[in-house]
């Protein structure tokens, strides 16, 4: 097994926090994880559960680079926003717009008719509801803490760059895993939904046991180096036995939450041994 010396995390130039908010966003686990895929020289990139991509976003980009999501409204929303023409009629849009109650209902309720009409929707109701989960929606913005509308297009704008020349795909993740490689050096980060969380409140997809299960094996047999964060319970530890397991913890995405954000105690998985200087 391949060993790589990791550093304290250093923010890469061209770093940007991610247009969207999502359930079990890495932000607040950027200085846990980033070590250990900063410590790996590579020229391409693959995350087959990108969701808001806080790693993608915070990172280095590299030459080739792959994200991947089964949410296709999301996938169709970061489609979209690569294109800096669309980006800006988007913005167009957006820049209108108030974040209330009703107009969070009334965008519920809202029949798309072009895919602009899609995009404008599926962003709306992300920067407009608890935790940014779109899937049967619920308020959960709050003034003062949440960003209003006249910083979206900002978040949009920022990210269209970083997202020129990607590859983005609404594929089961085994196909992300056995794509041909472009680059001499294969970089995957993996975040998939936790073993022990309600897939189904959150993600149109539901994340089930032997999806787990054939994880594990797929990335067993993978020739291409990854880094993978999971929530740290018995059954995953099992899965990834062969592999190497790191104890870590950081603190949880609890957006617009009248308590303290959670630490959870969780686990970053390699098949390389990643060791501190």
């Amino acid at each position: 097994m391949t060993k790589y010396l990791i550093n304290d995390y250093v923010k890469s130039g061209d770093a940007i926090k991610s247009p969207l908010r999502y359930p079990g966003g890495k932000f607040y686990a950027l200085k846990h994880i980033m070590p250990y895929i900063q410590c790996v020289e590579h020229d391409e990139f693959r995350e087959p559960f990108f969701g808001g991509g806080a790693i993608f976003f915070a990172k280095q980009k590299v030459k080739y680079n792959i994200i991947n999501d089964l949410e296709s409204d999301i996938m169709d929303f970061y489609r979209w926003i690569k294109d800096e023409d669309q980006a800006e009629a988007l913005i167009k849009l957006l820049d209108k717009e108030v974040a209330n109650r009703e107009r969070h209902q009334e965008i519920k309720d809202f029949e798309p008719i072009t895919e602009l009409d899609k995009v404008f929707k599926t962003y709306y109701l992300n920067r407009t509801s608890y935790c940014g989960i779109i899937n049967s929606p619920a308020w959960g913005y709050k003034d003062g803490k949440s960003s209003p509308p006249q910083n979206w297009g900002n978040f949009i704008r920022k990210a269209t760059p970083k997202l020129h020349d990607v590859d983005m795909y609404s594929l089961d993740f085994a196909e992300i895993l056995e794509m041909p490689a472009r680059g001499k050096t294969v970089m995957m980060y993996l975040d998939p939904p936790y073993y022990h969380t309600d897939t189904k409140r959150a993600y149109t997809k539901p994340f089930k046991e032997e999806d787990h299960k054939r994880l594990s094996d797929a990335l067993k047999k993978t020739k291409y180096l990854f880094c993978l964060s999971y929530d740290d319970c018995p059954e995953i530890r099992e899965f990834y036995k062969w592999a190497k397991i790191y104890d870590a913890s950081w603190q949880y995405n609890t957006v617009n939450s009248q308590r303290k954000r959670m630490i959870g105690k969780e686990l970053i998985i390699t098949n390389y041994e990643a060791e501190s200087k």
